[in-house]
């Protein structure tokens, strides 16, 4: 059976006890509990052990109350499933937690059938677990994305000398009355564009990491890298042993 982390963050014990006794329950995971009685408590523990798999939050708590302290969670974590717990069914107080990144919210009043914490927590899992497998799907959309555009300017890059290169060769294959000037020109062309070929497959082997863009919220890799600069004589002759 999967072991769930769970942190409940609520002041009063026996509704502790009620979750704890429907976890317990559970014929989906096996639960590991813990239980602040604080929002201060609670951000300390998550500092501490780092990140639940799910957090059963009061939302009426001494010092800092459930809304104030979804929006400090969700500044750090967004993968935990939070259910915000409440004796109040006031429409702003929903309406407030789900803004603020709860996934699920539940009525004290609503405790007694322990099926109902069950689902809430296995869909909100689901539903964490959905999101994850979209944002891998888009890195690799754009990591493919990325290949293909390097692909395309490497073909770029290499298409123009070769052309060059070809029709040079034809030239001179094709030609018996070339004159010793123009045989040196198409020589030089060819060298030229050899060369020119011979530097961007150069630069092939600098592709070793993606640049991630935070603004296109992916992965993007639009051109082949800079050349390193060359080393200057000074720095050459400290390199020399």
């Amino acid at each position: 059976m999967t072991t769930r982390s769970v942190l409940i963050i609520e002041d009063e014990p026996s509704i502790s006890q009620s979750f704890r006794y429907a976890l317990k329950k559970s014929v989906e995971y096996n639960y590991r509990i813990n239980t602040v009685t604080s929002a201060e408590d609670a951000i300390k523990m998550i500092e501490l052990s780092g990140p639940f798999d799910i957090i059963l939050l009061d939302y009426y708590l001494p010092g800092m109350n459930g809304a104030e302290f979804l929006k400090t969670l969700r500044l750090r974590d967004n993968n935990s499933v939070v259910v915000c717990i409440s004796a109040s069914q006031d429409y702003r107080v929903v309406h407030d937690i789900f803004k603020l990144g709860a996934d699920d919210f539940l009525a004290k009043e609503e405790l007694a059938n322990p099926l109902i914490l069950e689902k809430m927590i296995i869909t909100g899992l689901e539903k964490k677990q959905y999101q994850r497998e979209a944002v891998q799907r888009e890195i690799t959309t754009q990591r493919l994305d990325a290949i293909t555009t390097i692909i395309r300017t490497v073909h770029h890059e290499l298409n123009n000398p070769m052309a060059i290169v070809r029709l040079a060769s034809a030239r001179m294959a094709s030609s018996t009355e070339l004159s010793s000037e123009e045989m040196r020109m198409f020589l030089k062309e060819v060298e030229q564009n050899v060369t020119r070929m011979s530097e961007v497959l150069k630069r092939l082997p600098l592709l070793q990491e993606e640049i991630f863009n935070e603004q296109l919220r992916g992965l993007k890799l639009y051109a082949l890298p800079e050349e390193p600069a060359p080393q200057s004589s000074d720095n050459q002759k400290k390199d020399r042993p």
